[in-house]
């Protein structure tokens, strides 16, 4: 038992930069990968694209975006389009709010207690799994808020919990790469290296918890404010979390009223055709532990398939 003894949700999603390496060349050797430009050409239907065409994206412009990844991708002659939140258009560096939930409960005491759907739960009487659970409702709860509202609530948790003043998740250099935001002169710098900016939604909340008006200004004032800082067109979105309940008609339909020309989710495998809208584009989800075969089963749609294959027979193997 214990909330330290889980492996953090999170860094499953994180791979290294070799492996990074290893993916991009594996890529370059048997697939042709393409520009955001070229693919943004694409969907304007004034270009076409080669056979087994790839996209590079990434989501939420951590600082090692800029410092691990973008040198990687010139060596490589690679090209990514990079969503971030509005957080990087600050002048200081923050991080996502629901990492740094994740942990302050994890520094909390075991006496610490949460409300969840209007029940106190104390850290200390539950277990690992019943952790992950309790922040995963908190991230819903708080997702109900505008951005300067929940960070407010992450405060007042912080007090609650009795972590002191000066408490913060990223206390070294290598911490501050993996866990902060892009600043404004980061971002700036990303772009001028030759990197493609999208948005991905001002404060990162799940969309469908919000009121309509919170969720069209998250996704619209995102897309301006990065457009004035930038000088230049933020054509593409992110959603936020990406899975399948991170989005419906509602968030799709604004995204395309903001303007954008297309959105993005984490799922449905590396291939589409014409059944996909252009704002629920799916996406090869990479994580820490694919290997080079189980990557390009995500990328080429096979592992997409084999799931809907076995969810229709009724099986219950997990592939």
């Amino acid at each position: 038992m214990g909330w330290a003894a889980v492996q953090s949700p999170i860094e499953g999603a994180l791979v290294s930069a070799e492996q990074f390496r290893r993916q991009l060349r594996f890529l370059k050797s048997r697939y042709h990968l393409i520009s955001p430009e070229a693919f943004h050409s694409w969907l304007k239907a004034s270009d076409s694209l080669p056979q087994r065409a790839v996209l590079l994206t990434c989501d939420d412009g951590l600082r090692n975006a800029l410092t691990d990844m973008v040198p990687i991708l010139l060596e490589e002659g690679a090209r990514c389009l990079f969503f971030v939140t509005g957080a990087s258009l600050a002048d200081t560096a923050e991080c996502l709010w629901y990492e740094e939930l994740y942990h302050m409960f994890n520094d909390a005491p075991g006496d610490a207690s949460v409300e969840v759907g209007g029940k106190a739960v104390r850290k200390d009487s539950r277990t690992s799994k019943d952790l992950v659970g309790i922040w995963w409702s908190l991230i819903q709860e708080l997702s109900v808020l505008n951005g300067d509202d929940r960070k407010r609530s992450l405060r007042l948790m912080r007090t609650d919990w009795r972590l002191p003043d000066d408490w913060q998740m990223a206390e070294d250099e290598q911490a501050a790469r993996r866990y902060q935001l892009l600043n404004c002169r980061e971002l700036n710098q990303l772009a001028t290296q030759g990197m493609t900016v999208g948005a991905h939604t001002l404060s990162h909340p799940l969309l469908p918890k919000m009121s309509a008006e919170l969720a069209e200004q998250e996704i619209r004032e995102c897309k301006e404010a990065l457009e004035a800082q930038l000088q230049q067109e933020v054509w593409a979105l992110a959603f936020p979390f990406g899975h399948e309940g991170s989005a419906g008609m509602r968030e799709m339909t604004l995204a395309e009223r903001a303007g954008y020309a297309c959105a993005f989710l984490n799922h449905g495998g590396g291939r589409f055709g014409q059944r996909h809208s252009r704002f629920a584009l799916p996406r090869a989800h990479v994580t820490a532990n694919m290997n080079l075969p189980e990557f390009e089963a995500h990328l080429s749609g096979f592992h997409e398939a084999l799931q809907r294959r076995f969810r229709g027979g009724g099986s219950s193997s997990c592939v």
